[in-house]
């Protein structure tokens, strides 16, 4: 389901930060106590502000409890931004999912991640070559573009945490996706209500991909949300934000 409409104005884009970590996720820093985030959302004029914990298979952390605790604070608040509870969930295969329909269901957005392989739950292609990895990835987002689960692909195609690469191999594995297939699994996601995300460590990281990827993705007429994937306050709403997506997409 597209929660934002579509635009490709950077400006806009950056009002909406939809990928966001709680201390409810363990890679988060002491200071991301909920009530805290959202003031820091509306101090920097944030009109969303996504809740996105992690769900990870194998994980023994009750997500579906953390997700109606949070809703019953958000109801003891008063603010201006949308606060979205939703979850950074795991489709970690082809056909695999951490999370079930019960949770599924509950959340206000589904933010799908596709490439945590640095995790050892997380199933590995046949094929440990770059283009191995990247048809694994073509494969497993296919298989859930045929659901109804997925609200947003996080990070997507993003080598950043696969650590098992070198740099080198880092870029080879982004190279070796062709426009076509890039242009095809984006329509597929479209056609599903399934939109991208423009994460920001991805843009600084790997500016080239990510313009080359925006810029397909508004020939095709995708959807893109933007996500700082923030595990600090201060990342909630960068000030630069707008200004490094217009350097890298120039």
């Amino acid at each position: 389901m597209f929660l934002l409409e579509k635009t490709y104005d950077i400006d806009e884009i950056v009002r909406n930060n939809m990928h966001t970590h709680s201390i409810n996720s363990l890679c988060s820093k002491p200071e991301m106590i909920f009530e805290e985030m959202v003031k820091k959302a509306e101090e920097r004029g944030l009109h969303t502000l996504a809740i996105t914990d992690h769900s990870d298979p194998g994980s023994d952390i009750d997500v579906l409890s953390n997700t109606i605790d949070l809703k019953k604070r958000l109801e003891a608040m008063d603010t201006k931004v949308r606060v979205l509870v939703g979850a950074e969930l795991s489709v970690y295969g082809n056909g695999l999912y951490a999370d079930d329909l019960t949770l599924n269901r509950a959340l206000d957005y589904r933010a799908y991640s596709q490439n945590h392989y640095h995790l050892s739950t997380w199933e590995q292609p046949e094929d440990k070559s770059v283009r191995g990895y990247a048809e694994h990835i073509l494969n497993t987002l296919g298989t859930l573009f045929e659901t109804d689960r997925a609200d947003c692909i996080v990070h997507p195609f993003t080598p950043y945490k696969m650590k098992f690469f070198s740099e080198k191999e880092k870029y080879e594995f982004l190279d070796c996706f062709t426009d076509n297939e890039l242009g095809d699994i984006m329509t597929k996601g479209e056609k599903v209500g399934c939109a991208w995300e423009i994460h920001l460590p991805t843009v600084n990281q790997f500016p080239e991909f990510s313009k080359r990827m925006f810029n397909i993705g508004k020939e095709a007429g995708v959807h893109f949300n933007f996500g700082t994937d923030a595990h600090t306050l201060s990342a909630i709403s960068p000030e630069d934000a707008a200004e490094i997506l217009k350097r890298a997409y120039r």
